[in-house]
C-alpha cells in the first residue's frame, strides 16, 4: 500500500454508548480523547434505521443501503426478502478487503461475534472471535455476547502492529436494553465500559505517534415505558404484497404503498410516522416509549427510530493527519458514511467508488 508504514488507523466502536453521556465525570477516558483531539459537538448521524448491523457495515464500507440492501439488522435480497444482515454480509468492498489488496495488515476484535460476518471481517489479518465463534470459557454478558473484559483480553493478546484496527465493546447496548439507557445500571455500565476503553487506548501507546484514533458508537437508545409491543407484521398481514420486519423502535416495510397501505400503517396504535428510505423500502417508527414486536424478556431500552441516530464521533492520536480530521468532524455535519472514505484517504488507499 502507498501509505508510509508508520500510519495506523484505529477505530474503537462502543455499541449504544450515548454521545450525551460523555463527560469528564462519567467517562474520563473518553473525555481525555475529546480534550486531546476533538469531537463532533452534536455527534455524528447514523443510517436512518438506528441499529447495529447496518451501521457497522457502513463504518467499513462507506456504502449506502440503497446500494447494499443493508437497511437495518436485516438485508433486502430480491427473491429471498428480508434476511438477517450477518447472513448476507456487507455486500460491498470493505476496508479490510482494501487493506489486504494493498498488501497491508488489519485486525478486527469485536464484542458481538456476528459482526465478524457483518463487517466482512474474514478478510482481516487477525480476527477475534476466530471465525465469528466465541471460544469456550469466554466471559459473556447477559445476552451471551463477549463481555468487555473479554475484548480487552483479546486485544492484549493480539498484534496491533497493523495499518487498520477495529475494536468493539458491546456491553452498553446489553445493559441499556435490559434496564433503559438512562437507568442507574446503564450509567454504571458506561463508567465500566469507559474503563475498558481506557485499557484499549493503553494498548496503542507504543505507536501513539503513528496513530489516528477514531472513537464512535453505532446508535443511541431510548427508554421503553409501555412494554406492550406493536405488532406491525400482524397489522399489515392483510396486505400480502408487503414484506415487514421489526427493528426495535423502527420497522422496515418493502413494497408499493398506496393510500390504503399508508392509512393502515398510520392507523396502528403507537406508530408515529413513516419515510421512504430506498426503492420500495419504507421505515416506520413508533411514538416515544413504544417498540415493535415481541421479546422473550422485558426490554426497557431499544433503538431503531430517528430519535436514536446520534453517534459518538471523537478523533484523537498523534499522527500528523489528526488535526485535519479533527477539523472535519468539528466543523461539518458527520455521518456514519464519512468514516470509510476518511480512513481510506488516511491510509493512502484508492478512493472509494
Amino acid at each position: 500500500m502507498k501509505t508510509a508504514p508508520q500510519t495506523r488507523v484505529v477505530m474503537i466502536i462502543i455499541d449504544a454508548m450515548p454521545h450525551r453521556f460523555v463527560s469528564d465525570a462519567l467517562t474520563p477516558h473518553l473525555w481525555k480523547q475529546v480534550r486531546s483531539g476533538g469531537r463532533a459537538a452534536r455527534g455524528a448521524t447514523s443510517l436512518p434505521v438506528s441499529v447495529t448491523y447496518a451501521n457497522h457495515a457502513a463504518f467499513v464500507t462507506g456504502a449506502d443501503p440503497v446500494h447494499t440492501g443493508v437497511y437495518g439488522n436485516h438485508t433486502w435480497i430480491e427473491g429471498d426478502g428480508w434476511v438477517p444482515a450477518p447472513k448476507a454480509g456487507p455486500r460491498a468492498q470493505t476496508l479490510f478487503d482494501r487493506v489486504a489488496n494493498a498488501g497491508g495488515r488489519s485486525v478486527l476484535i469485536v464484542g458481538d461475534h456476528k459482526l465478524v460476518a457483518q463487517m466482512g471481517g474474514e478478510a482481516a489479518t487477525e480476527v477475534w472471535p476466530p471465525g465469528g465463534w466465541i471460544p469456550e470459557g469466554t466471559t459473556r454478558c447477559e445476552f451471551g455476547y463477549p463481555a468487555d473484559v473479554a475484548v480487552v483480553a483479546a486485544t492484549r493478546a493480539a498484534s496491533l502492529d497493523a495499518d487498520f484496527v477495529v475494536l468493539h465493546l458491546n456491553q452498553p447496548d446489553t445493559t441499556s436494553h435490559l434496564y433503559g439507557p438512562d437507568s442507574e445500571e446503564a450509567l454504571a455500565q458506561y463508567r465500566a465500559t469507559d474503563e475498558a476503553y481506557g485499557m484499549l487506548v493503553d494498548e496503542l501507546a507504543d505507536r501513539w505517534a503513528d496513530t489516528i484514533l477514531i472513537t464512535v458508537s453505532d446508535h443511541d437508545q431510548e427508554a421503553i415505558t409501555d412494554l406492550v409491543p406493536i405488532e406491525l407484521v400482524e397489522a399489515l398481514a392483510p396486505f400480502g404484497h408487503l414484506d415487514v420486519v421489526h427493528e426495535g423502535t423502527a420497522a422496515l416495510v418493502h413494497g408499493l404503498l398506496g393510500d390504503a397501505e399508508h392509512a393502515a400503517i398510520l392507523a396502528v396504535d403507537g406508530v408515529e410516522s413513516l419515510e421512504l428510505i430506498g426503492p420500495d423500502v419504507w421505515m416506520v417508527w413508533t411514538i416515544a416509549g413504544r417498540s415493535f414486536g415481541t421479546t422473550p424478556i422485558p426490554i426497557h431500552g431499544q433503538h431503531g427510530s430517528p430519535r436514536c441516530r446520534t453517534q459518538l464521533a471523537i478523533v484523537s492520536g498523534a499522527h500528523a493527519r489528526v488535526p485535519a480530521i479533527v477539523e472535519f468532524v468539528t466543523t461539518k455535519p458527520v455521518s456514519v458514511l464519512h468514516w470509510a472514505p476518511l480512513i481510506a484517504e488516511a491510509l493512502d488507499l484508492e478512493p472509494l467508488p
